[in-house]
Order: structure tokens, then sequence, then C-alpha cells
């Protein structure tokens, strides 16, 4: 709220108004200060290499500055920065044969992913669940899982994600492909 940032800054939340129009304009600054971070995509081999490669530097952006996360979680891309790359990624999909509607669930379906693993990976509001009081009776496999939990490794459970949608989604083009014949 207002009245959070203007105490956070020892200022009355009105005098804010003298410097930002509203709230919605503090968070879209948060969300092109910290995209202002993603680096300009790299040329890439190919559109499943072009996805992932901007959905580990997105990531990345996360890692670095996870208290935003439930900006990005909640607001659409509606600032320069962040429809400027929206931009890039939809070029390379639809240079790749993608109608408009399929590059568009695409990156729907990348970002959904991205922000919500994200926020499951770094988000400092969320604790870890106690697995550990379950019932080993009722809940073995949940009870296994957890004896794991702490070395499991959450960037190459970002890759299993992001091979499986590219996998599927390169499954969907086929098969809409064969349709059309």
């Amino acid at each position: 709220s207002m009245r959070k940032v203007g105490e956070a800054l020892g200022v009355e939340a009105m005098s804010l108004y003298n410097h930002v129009p509203s709230k919605a304009a503090i968070l879209d600054g948060l969300y092109e200060t910290v995209l202002a971070e993603l680096p300009p995509a790299r040329r890439a081999s190919s559109w499943p290499a072009a996805l992932k490669e901007r959905a580990r530097a997105l990531r990345a952006v996360f890692r670095a500055h996870p208290s935003v996360l439930p900006v990005f979680a909640t607001r659409p891309a509606v600032t320069p920065g962040s429809i400027k790359h929206l931009e890039g990624v939809l070029e390379v999909l639809r240079s790749a044969g993608f109608s408009a509607d399929v590059a568009l669930s695409t990156v729907q379906v990348l970002l959904a992913f991205v922000v919500g693993h994200s926020l499951s990976s770094y988000s400092p509001a969320v604790d870890g669940p106690n697995y550990e009081s379950l019932s080993e009776d009722e809940f073995p496999r949940v009870r296994e899982v957890a004896r794991i939990l702490g070395d499991h490794d959450l960037e190459k459970e970002l890759e299993f994600g992001l091979d499986a949608m590219v996998r599927g989604i390169d499954a969907q083009r086929a098969k809409a492909r064969r349709a059309k014949k």
C-alpha cells in the first residue's frame, strides 16, 4: 500500500503523490527497473533454444530480486521494457511459423512456469513445507520425497520443466500441421 511505502521512506503516504501519480506507477517502475537487468536476447539456433535462453535469463533476474516476484505474478506486461521483451519472444515464435494464437499461448505458459517456479523457489514469503510431521503410514511417498527435498536441485528441475514444455509445444505444432494436410 502507499501507506506502507510512505512508512518505509519515512514520509506521509500523501506526499508520495507529489512524485508518482499512483501505486500502479510505482509497481510499473519496479517492473521496469528489474527488467532493465534482463540482458538482450542472444541469437539462438532455434525457437526452443531461444525460449530456454529467455526463461533462464528471466529466472536469473528473479533470483537476484525475489521480493518483486509477486509484482510479476500479478501484473501484466504493460511497461515499455516488458513489451519490448515480449515483442522479441513473439517475433522468434512467429518467425518459426507459430500462429499468433499459439505464440501467445506459448509465451503465457512459459511466463507462468518461470514466474511460478521462481516464486516457489525464491520468494522470501514462502516457508518450506513441514512434510516430516506427516504420518509415514498415510503419506509414504510424500515422506520419501521429503527426505531428498533438501538436496533437490531446483535449477535442474527448471530445466526439466523447460524441456518438457518445449517438447509438448513442438508436439502440438506437429499435430496441428498434420491436421491441416
